[in-house]
């Protein structure tokens, strides 16, 4: 197989789509990943799933991150995606797309209810060598590019105003 990065504007949606995955940030800027046991070893991973029929990519992106990580999407923002060519599948040779999203997360109870059995929090630091294909060239991109959006994120939150409980701004 074959994996290919596009930046954005560039943006395949379903059914040419066929995955949603985030690096989720929490509000203290710590990235949120989901673990499983696959063939035998532990599997560390972006939030997120596959598409289904008649979602939107973002539609996923949320339900995939309550279902797998028992966290609240308050934000999202594409990031860009990698093209898989699969010469090789079993129906013939195949190519789809994968989106990646950088997203804002409110964590609830931890409550396992998926294939997902463990949440936990990593810094920015500790992302690519906590995640199991984090030797992969796109995980250094989404890092980068999630990284730049936190960053831009925390930028404009920090230049709101502020307020007091029921304070109209002017």
């Amino acid at each position: 197989m074959t994996f290919t990065w596009f930046d954005p504007p560039f943006r395949p949606e379903p059914p040419h789509s066929n995955q949603a995955y985030g690096i989720c940030f929490t509000g203290t800027g710590m990235i949120v990943l989901g673990a499983c046991d696959a063939d035998g070893e532990r599997y560390w991973n972006l939030l997120g799933g596959g598409v289904e029929p008649g979602e939107t990519l973002e539609d996923c992106l949320v339900r995939e991150v309550m279902e797998e990580g028992c966290a609240r999407v308050v934000q999202s923002r594409y990031i860009g995606c990698q093209r898989v060519d699969d010469p090789e599948h079993p129906a013939g040779p195949w190519r789809y797309y994968q989106t990646r999203f950088w997203a804002r997360v409110e964590l609830l109870p931890w409550d396992r209810q998926h294939e997902v059995d463990e949440r936990r929090l990593v810094r920015p630091e500790d992302f690519l060598r906590t995640l199991s294909w984090g030797s992969a060239p796109s995980a250094a991109i989404i890092l980068e590019a999630g990284l730049g959006v936190e960053a831009g994120h925390r930028q404009l939150a920090g230049r709101a105003p502020h307020r007091r409980a029921g304070e109209q701004l002017v």
